[in-house]
């Protein structure tokens, strides 16, 4: 019996602690620049589809803006970029905790192709995420909604 109790109470206490660990992520509200979104295309280096938010690391290897429209324009102050800094680099992008994104463990391979535009954190530790995705067969997934403010540039 002592032993049933002792692992309800570690469960409890392990599902408390991740459940703060979580509201401690998305309590700290970021100041997301969009005066600059950016854009970053190449491989899929690695992904990560658990709470609080899926992940993708990009080998970035574009130098050159893709043709046409991208993004969400309504949600820039600025047009997107390519940092110079971030060709052949490899930056980790946040996605919005959305299940359209989550879904993605079952379409997005290591070495797919995508085009993200990114939005920097002026806050520390100045982490991007995205709304805006482009897979390789030219699926476009858009979180219509958001998860944090955007400034009009970080001061």
């Amino acid at each position: 019996m002592r032993m049933l109790v002792g692992r309800i109470c570690a469960a409890v206490v392990a599902t408390l602690g991740f459940a703060g660990a979580v509201t401690a992520h998305h309590g700290v509200t970021g100041q997301y620049d969009a005066a600059t979104p950016i854009v970053l295309a190449g491989t899929v280096a690695a992904a990560t589809f658990a709470p609080p938010h899926p992940v993708l690391s990009v080998r970035v290897d574009q130098v050159e803006l893709a043709a046409g429209a991208i993004g969400r324009p309504d949600e820039y102050f600025g047009a997107p970029v390519v940092r110079p800094e971030d060709v052949g680099e490899l930056r980790e992008v946040e996605l919005s905790p959305a299940r359209m994104y989550y879904n993605l463990a079952e379409r997005l391979s290591v070495g797919d192709r995508v085009l993200l535009v990114a939005l920097r954190n002026c806050l520390p530790p100045h982490q991007l995420r995205s709304t805006w995705l482009q897979l390789e067969d030219g699926t476009i997934l858009s979180y219509e909604s958001d998860w944090a403010p955007t400034v009009d540039g970080c001061d």
